[in-house]
């Protein structure tokens, strides 16, 4: 008589249940995020079939570890799993691992060998719900025919995805979580429905704003954030956090991303996007100088802020003046600037009070005003060379365009020859390819001979021209964030140095566009010659193309060494060398 088969929770009830953990995973944060339940629809469906699985083997569920948006092509990445196997080689008791499928696990067909290992050494069985294996030798065979094919489709799966990825961001299309200040949205093109980017109504303005706050120079990152949040940008809520006001990391990044300006990346390859920018080439290029500019004066937003600091340099030592608050015996709270230097015992100068400091940087600002004959000569000068640069570009615009019609016969001539069979049709198509190439070229340069660069460096000029005319005066009476301004606009650095009288400015770096027309003002103090007359013949030496590339580049060396400042008159033995006395 045939005996029935006895299955697990057909035993007695005296035979001990084998305890079982179970392990959930989603490979991505995105699964979880599909449906009203905190853990999404993947989770709660594995847990229901592995519990079902369970009671079949009539095991005792113990443990469940849940690894949400974790991949399985490593172990090393996931916590849970790891956790999981301590238990299990600690406990010795564990007779199932359950897992709704092998994929579940790993998709590394080396972990999965090195698990099978523990599984076996620890006594403990894997049971997969969608994988039915046993533990026998045709079980690893299929077992591990199981765990290459998942690897192979993880690994093909993935090339695929970056491939299209690739290609999305080729043609200007956007992968992932937009940047704050647009909105991942899905939209029906031609019946089909394209995931794709919009500017978000509420953030996509005050983004735009933040650089334009920023671009003033009148805002570092504290202030921004500050003003940005007032004016009510939040970031955008998630699983882990609320809405708040982004952070300092949060918005450099911001102020660095191209996005903004209308272009996607991939590879280290930069294409035009299809979104639309919110910011302007230009308002986006002066963002990057005055993050520059800020960089390089190692200006960083602090409690003791000060208009001076990242200008002011020590000249002993070449280190950046930091600043320091004291107290007085009679408890008044008071600021002074101390070299770096004095920090490993490198240098000795001496604590600089920040008025006497500030004192000092106004004495330098009268070394770099433009006198009025300078201004003049200079003034003629640039409007000698507007006529000739006129001159020029008329001429150049007139040989090219004659030389654009010339090119423009050429191509006819040949292409009345395509399609002749007298005449070889791949030397005509070189010499075509050339002629178009050629003429791509000259339309380019008569391009550049149309562009209003000229009349735009003429202004720049006069406008720096004007700043020059009394710098002292208009420093003495600007404000502090005003005084930043104007000290990051004229200085790359101010070199600090002090005797018995207090501290003075000993040298200096003008910013690359005005360092040539200072340079111009300093030459008479520096030994340069002078007429009959005792007048000075500086504005001899301006030639039209210093000027233009003055304007239009601002071009120059942009260290030079502070004149002393008795002004640009010749040497007197009454002047003093150091300061002005005001």
């Amino acid at each position: 008589m045939t005996q029935p088969v006895i299955r697990h929770h057909d035993q007695p009830n005296h035979a001990p249940r084998k305890r079982a953990l179970t392990y959930l995973r989603v490979s991505s944060a995105g699964q979880v995020d599909t449906d009203y339940d905190p853990e999404g629809i993947s989770l709660p469906a594995q847990r229901a079939a592995v519990q079902r699985r369970a009671a079949e083997l009539d095991a005792e569920i113990v443990g469940e570890y849940v690894e949400p948006g974790r991949s399985a092509t490593s172990t090393d990445k996931r916590p849970k799993f790891q956790e999981m196997m301590a238990r299990l080689k600690s406990e010795h008791d564990i007779g199932y691992i359950i897992v709704y499928a092998r994929s579940r696990l790993h998709r590394n067909s080396i972990d999965a060998a090195i698990t099978k290992r523990e599984l076996r050494e620890a006594g403990a069985v894997l049971v997969s719900v969608m994988d039915h294996t046993e533990d026998s030798a045709i079980g690893d065979l299929v077992g591990t025919v199981l765990d290459g094919v998942n690897e192979y489709q993880s690994r093909a799966s993935g090339a695929d995805i970056a491939y299209k990825m690739g290609q999305k961001i080729k043609h200007g299309g956007s992968v992932g979580i937009a940047p704050i200040g647009y909105l991942n949205v899905r939209e029906m093109f031609e019946g089909r429905e394209v995931r794709t980017v919009v500017v978000d109504p509420v953030r996509g303005p005050l983004v735009t704003m933040a650089f334009e706050l920023y671009a003033s120079g009148a805002y570092g990152f504290h202030a921004l954030i500050q003003a940005l949040t007032d004016a009510g940008l939040r970031s955008r809520p998630n699983r882990r956090y609320p809405a708040g006001p982004i952070s300092i990391n949060a918005l450099g990044k911001l102020l660095r991303n191209r996005y903004y300006l209308g272009y996607v990346s991939h590879s280290g390859q930069e294409y035009q996007g299809r979104h639309q920018p919110l910011v302007t080439p230009e308002l986006f290029a002066r963002v990057q100088q005055m993050l520059e500019t800020r960089r390089i004066g190692g200006t960083r937003e602090r409690r003791h802020n000060h208009y001076l600091k990242g200008t002011v340099w020590c000249h002993r030592s070449k280190e950046r003046l930091m600043i320091m608050r004291g107290k007085s015996h009679t408890g008044e709270l008071y600021f002074y600037y101390f070299c770096k230097g004095r920090q490993d015992h490198t240098c000795d100068l001496p604590y600089l009070p920040v008025a006497r400091v500030e004192t000092g940087v106004l004495d330098a600002y009268a070394t770099i005003a433009l006198p009025l004959d300078l201004r003049d000569r200079i003034a003629a000068r640039m409007d000698e060379a507007m006529g000739e640069a006129a001159t020029i570009s008329a001429d150049m615009h007139h040989r090219l365009t004659g030389e654009l019609k010339r090119l423009d016969k050429q191509e006819d001539r040949f292409l009345d020859l395509v399609g002749d069979d007298d005449w070889p049709q791949e030397k005509i198509a070189a010499r075509l390819r050339t002629i178009r190439d050629e003429r791509s070229r000259l339309a380019r340069q008569l391009d550049d001979t149309d562009r209003p660069d000229l009349d735009t460096g003429r202004d720049t000029l006069a406008y720096l021209i004007d700043l020059l005319a009394e710098p002292q005066e208009l420093y003495r009476q600007a404000g502090k964030r005003a005084r930043q301004v104007l000290n990051q606009a004229f200085f790359r650095r101010l070199y600090l140095d002090a005797d018995d009288d207090g501290p003075y400015v000993a040298s200096d770096e003008l910013t690359a566009a005005l360092a040539p027309l200072v340079d111009l003002a300093r030459r008479p103090a520096l030994g340069a010659p002078y007429n009959d007359n005792g007048a000075t013949q500086v504005g001899d030496a301006v030639t039209s193309a210093d000027l233009l590339r003055t304007s239009l580049r601002g071009g120059g060396s942009s260290k030079t060494t502070v004149v002393e400042l008795r002004g640009i008159e010749p040497r007197t033995s009454c002047m003093p060398c150091k300061r002005s006395t005001n």
